[in-house]
């Protein structure tokens, strides 16, 4: 009997042992953050530090041009799950930004940078709550914007149902439909149903946002399929831009993207 007992420990210690295994893998999956120090933000852009309820720091870079035009919007970014405030800098993206007239707002999620604590669903909309008030704050007469590419069009996208009264638009790069839909595209059904916490359902939160909204896809996009971001556009009632011979990583290499997003920007600006 005591030997039998034993086995079954072993084999109940080995089955634990197993999913924390299986959580961790589904976790770096989600939120594998890049290892790129992130310094104090460079000039000119601004170093702002976001406390949360949670006990949390985020860490963002913000910048304004001091002959930025009033009524231009002011835009918080979301970025991808691969990347940091460090990296969008190395590749680009901020450049891309200063194109477009907007005064701006990037952050770091929980775990990411210089951001203490732990990736999650709730703490990244905790952390875009606390960039949309600070956003707000800063840049009172300017239209708020939310953007957002991959996990970051889902953090724009729940964040915009969250808050009608202090969005003016969407732009919602990649997005998905939800996490789960983008799973079990890539991992057994088995797993994606017993081991996903996080959903992030845009879908649902889609259908509760009437502002305006664009939502740009690469065609040929293997990792979030463009039928869920047309799916989506549909929810939001948005401007649906597919962009032919384009993927998922290569999205804001793309010209067109970015002309896409200066024209959205420019028809909020216009607004009375």
């Amino acid at each position: 009997m005591r030997r039998i007992i034993l086995i079954a420990l072993g084999v109940l210690v080995a089955f634990l042992i197993l999913l924390k295994m299986l959580d961790g893998f589904v976790r770096q999956s989600i939120y594998p953050a890049p290892p790129v120090r992130v310094p104090t933000a460079p000039a000119p852009f601004e170093e702002v530090g976001l406390d949360l309820a949670t006990g949390e720091r985020i860490v963002g870079w913000a910048h304004a041009d001091p002959a930025l035009q009033a009524g231009r919007p002011a835009v918080v970014f979301f970025h991808g799950n691969g990347e940091n405030l460090a990296t969008m800098s190395m590749s680009g993206t901020f450049d891309e930004l200063a194109r477009l007239r907007v005064a701006w707002l990037a952050i770091d999620y929980p775990g990411y940078g210089r951001s203490t604590g732990d990736p999650s669903e709730k703490g990244l909309m905790a952390a875009a709550d606390a960039a949309v008030a600070w956003l707000r704050e800063r840049h009172p007469g300017r239209p708020v914007v939310l953007c957002g590419w991959s996990l970051g069009a889902a953090a724009a996208i729940g964040t915009a149902a969250r808050h009608p009264e202090n969005v003016r638009g969407l732009i919602a790069l990649s997005p998905w439909t939800s996490l789960p839909d983008v799973g079990r595209i890539h991992f057994p059904g088995f797993m994606v149903q017993s081991m996903l916490k996080e959903k992030y359902d845009s879908r649902a939160a889609a259908q509760k946002i009437r502002m305006p909204a664009l939502v740009i896809h690469g065609e040929i996009d293997n990792l979030i399929p463009a039928a869920q971001g047309k799916e989506v556009a549909a929810a939001l009632s948005a401007r649906w831009v597919p962009v032919s011979s384009t993927g998922h990583n290569d999205l804001l290499a793309r010209d067109e993207v970015w002309m896409e997003m200066e024209r959205f920007l420019d028809g909020l600006a216009s607004e009375p």
